[in-house]
């Protein structure tokens, strides 16, 4: 087999291959004599037809089968050969047949070959925070919250109270779809529903009616409500008062922990301390692959970055209906995700030049570390560490997280970083945006 190679464009390449002795017309007849056996034709009996008949009805569907067959398996060879790995799937340009040999072209886009990643002039900022007292205290709060319950009161409602109401809204005195409500928890000064609406409910009491009018904003969620005036009227069912828990061993037990407040304060400030080391990874190491991209400019061939769009497009439908959200009727368009295609393909290319000049491995102790780390917020560890190092994929991952923290520290040592101290709060806002 003989195989050459040009470059058409800067990643074009046109590859020609020359299958000498392919003996095409003998694979044919070998293959028509496979088949005959199981050919039906009317007037002959299974395994009867004459060759001549099942040549022209199969001849042509044969031959194109030992082709395909042939230059699968000698364009894996000349590509195997040529130690070349193309970035697009290869298209069959021409094909010809001569002295029984099949000659045939291919076209097809490589990978850049990225001489350095460029580091001269980078500047980093590195996001540090630690789990304060108070950080802790106000995750007890929260916990707390998510175990109050309500208490009815005969007073007036007021902010932080919870207002059960029935209510019909209308506009221009005629209901409206998402007017129409019953048995409505609302706790003024919350959010769930708009303040002008929530303000109005500050001092009714239960059993009362009330008129509420209000103006939807002129940008309101709902088009055919924007900028409409409503009115709403409410029958108050209740009013009533949170109560929350008393931080005590009773409490302690209702979160999973039997030692008592104290024990229960440990436990919350290791689960905070985790959940805040993996965002501070996560942020920085976003940092620093921004950087490396924006300072380093790559031609990238077209078929991996329609690839990787598509897969981010794919991914964006499939978070949206895990929402509950009806993906059929939205127009997803995939030029939307092509800027988020061509930054993760570049940075593809960047790390992998990065991790192969410096010989960049990961290491046993930190892929056991973070399973480690993963494994200690469930309630077995031992089978989540079992579960990891037996299942070859998910060990792959965090292998692959390991290679990406430490191509992460090889970048710190190579350029300027300044620490900037941030709070448990901001870290994990900044992740919720």
């Amino acid at each position: 087999m003989q195989v050459t190679v040009e470059n058409v464009s800067e990643l074009g390449r046109r590859m020609t291959i020359t299958v000498e002795d392919a003996n095409i017309d003998q694979a044919v007849q070998d293959r028509l004599n496979a088949i005959r056996p199981t050919v039906k034709m009317s007037g002959f009996r299974p395994g009867k037809v004459p060759m001549k008949m099942v040549e022209q009805s199969h001849g042509g569907s044969a031959r194109r089968d030992v082709i395909d067959a042939l230059v699968q398996s000698s364009m894996q060879e000349a590509f195997t050969q040529e130690e070349i790995n193309p970035a697009s799937p290869p298209h069959v340009a021409t094909m010809d047949e001569k002295d029984n040999s099949l000659i045939y072209t291919l076209e097809y886009d490589v990978f850049p070959d990225v001489k350095e990643v460029k580091l001269k002039g980078i500047k980093l900022e590195k996001i540090v925070a630690e789990v304060q007292d108070e950080d802790v205290d106000g995750m007890l709060e929260t916990l707390r919250e998510q175990r109050m319950t309500w208490e009815p009161v005969k007073t007036a409602a007021k902010k932080g109270h919870g207002v059960t109401i029935d209510f019909v809204g209308t506009i221009d005195g005629d209901e409206f779809d998402g007017g129409k409500g019953n048995d409505v928890l609302v706790v003024i000064g919350d959010g769930s529903m708009l303040p002008e609406f929530e303000d109005q409910l500050v001092g009714v009491k239960t059993g009362q009616d009330v008129t509420i009018t209000m103006t939807f904003p002129e940008d309101y969620r709902a088009e055919h409500l924007q900028g409409k005036k409503a009115s709403f009227e409410a029958s108050v069912k209740s009013v009533a008062k949170k109560v929350l828990p008393k931080l005590d061993k009773e409490f302690a037990a209702l979160c999973g922990v039997d030692a008592g407040v104290a024990a229960l304060k440990k436990e919350v400030r290791a689960n905070m301390t985790r959940e805040l080391e993996t965002t501070l990874k996560t942020q920085n190491k976003r940092s620093v692959m921004d950087s490396i991209v924006e300072s380093n400019e790559v031609e990238l061939p077209s078929a991996p970055v329609e690839r990787e769009a598509e897969f981010l497009m794919e991914q964006a439908k499939t978070n949206l209906a895990n929402q509950g959200v009806n993906v059929d009727g939205i127009p997803f368009d995939i030029e939307n995700f092509k800027d988020g295609a061509k930054r993760r393909v570049a940075l593809s290319l960047l790390i992998g030049k990065i991790i192969s000049d410096n010989d960049i491995t990961p290491e046993e102790k930190k892929v056991k570390e973070i399973i480690d780390g993963i494994a200690a917020s469930y309630e077995d560890p031992e089978d989540v560490v079992k579960f990891y190092m037996n299942d070859q994929q998910k060990l792959s991952e965090i292998q692959m997280m390991v290679v990406e923290d430490s191509v992460v520290e090889w970048i710190y040592s190579k350029v300027k970083v300044t620490e900037k101290t941030s709070t448990f709060g901001e870290v994990m806002n900044s992740a919720a945006v």
